[in-house]
């Protein structure tokens, strides 16, 4: 297991086990609740608390993570076990996928167990669980992490053995590689976004001794419809140039290369950071294409459908 200190406490041993980044089975018995509604309020109050003194934005309660949370923790209890891991191997990843999440989204998860606590549990119990949490620095981390925008929480508990299983679940579109540099983190028009590419191109073909491109307004709109529908996905998108380039603005170029980049977990927004992360991508694999000097025109587009996927499209092409 991963990272699982034990915290004492009068009557009580709590002990907290930690994921980071990355069908539910039904529990097979009764268990104790207590007043859940009550609990999960309780426990966002907390991981707002804690965010809030660390200066970040406090989280939404979410439905999906409350109800994952829940599964989690009761499968747990039923089975008699205690990870991230069911038995057949499902993450909070996979459960939170299952359920309808983004799999662009990050996903993370705190487990915590209390052994001989009174059942039901109450919200003192939930206010322990977290302080607990919080003295911990890989489940702070994961309370603390910026990118996450909801919350949820599941916690159930054994009459009989009165051991109590708590999870704690965060989700969200994680942030662009800018976040902590203002400028760079800003999100971008598309009008910016295409010159924060013509900046960062400038200085790859400087130092390769190419000629600097010009921007074209028919590339750019063909970059911008080539983009998938709802701005972004995994996947990248299948490019028809001859469609994207019709009539006279495809007969203005001897030859148009295209060159596509997505990531996830990446923001909500576009920004400077994501299109230098993208050039610098670019530059790794295609380095000949984004410096041929026959290359004089570019058009750039960057779309984002605000769960965390991005996708970027440049067209570079050669003048007839």
């Amino acid at each position: 297991m991963i990272g699982t200190p034990a915290l004492r406490r009068p009557a009580a041993a709590l002990a907290l086990l930690l994921a980071t980044l990355v069908a539910l089975p039904a529990a097979a018995q009764e268990v104790a609740t207590g007043d859940l509604p009550a609990l999960r309020a309780e426990a966002l109050a907390e991981v707002n608390a804690s965010r809030e003194e660390a200066g970040l934005a406090p989280l939404e309660p979410g439905d999906t993570l409350d109800a994952i949370a829940q599964n989690h923790a009761e499968d747990m209890l039923a089975r008699d076990y205690f990870a991230h891991a069911s038995p057949e191997g499902d993450t909070v990843g996979d459960r939170f996928r299952a359920a309808g999440g983004a799999a662009s989204e990050i996903v993370a998860e705190n487990l915590g167990v209390c052994e001989g606590c009174p059942v039901p549990p109450g919200e003192d119990r939930v206010e322990a669980m977290h302080r607990g949490w919080m003295e911990s620095p890989g489940h702070r981390a994961n309370i603390l992490r910026e990118g996450l925008t909801r919350f949820g929480f599941g916690i159930a508990a054994d009459p009989a053995s009165r051991r109590t299983l708590a999870v704690q679940t965060f989700a969200g579109p994680g942030r662009s590689g800018g976040n902590g540099d203002g400028e760079a983190a800003a999100p971008l028009d598309p009008q910016a976004r295409a010159a924060a590419a013509a900046d960062a191109l400038r200085v790859l073909r400087e130092e390769a001794g190419a000629p600097p491109l010009a921007a074209d307004e028919a590339l750019g709109a063909a970059a911008r419809d080539l983009l998938p529908e709802g701005g972004a996905s995994l996947e990248p998108p299948t490019l028809d140039l001859g469609a994207a380039l019709r009539g006279e603005s495809g007969a203005r170029f001897a030859q148009v290369r295209a060159l596509v980049a997505t990531c996830s977990g990446c923001g909500a927004e576009p920004t400077r950071a994501d299109v230098e992360r993208f050039v610098e991508q670019w530059a790794q694999n295609r380095r000949d294409v984004l410096t041929d000097a026959d290359l004089d025109r570019y058009g750039f587009a960057l779309g984002a459908d605000g769960r965390g996927a991005k996708t970027a499209i440049l067209l570079l092409a050669q003048s007839r």
